[in-house]
């Protein structure tokens, strides 16, 4: 019987591996909720904006919007925690897990995801009708 228990513990989700709420996991949760994404994009503008724009469209720093940080792009939920959370060696990135909760970290990722969609919308809707970008 152990032996199955311990087969099947590599297909659960991270979440059903979550602990407390103050630990890192689950909070995969918070991303595609409305509350979430309004209270990450007001820690966004506080602690992430002067190096990566208002909405993570990138500036000083690399956008998170778009490419391997957008929708179905390689950057998973979980990996962008651990990136605000523990920063990033030899980059201009600092660790923000002692800044922030892990919930306002969640937050932040929710925010930049909900962004990442609207981005994503508008782009198609731009290459759908390439003269929507024109002056009159």
């Amino acid at each position: 019987m152990a032996a199955v228990v311990i087969a099947l513990m590599p297909a659960l989700p991270d979440a059903a591996l979550a602990f407390g709420p103050g630990d890192r996991g689950g909070g995969e949760a918070y991303v595609g909720r409305p509350e979430a994404e309004r209270a990450g994009e007001e820690l966004f503008g506080r602690n992430c904006q002067q190096c990566h724009n208002s909405r993570g469209h990138g500036g000083k720093c690399p956008q998170l919007v778009r490419g391997a940080w957008g929708p179905g792009g390689a950057n998973s939920d979980r990996y962008m925690f651990e990136t605000i959370a523990d920063g990033r060696p030899n980059t201009q990135m600092g660790a923000f897990g002692k800044t922030l909760s892990s919930q306002e970290i969640w937050q932040v990722v929710a925010f930049l995801r909900a962004e990442a969609r609207r981005v994503a919308e508008a782009d198609r809707k731009r290459t759908a009708d390439p003269e929507s970008d024109l002056w009159y």
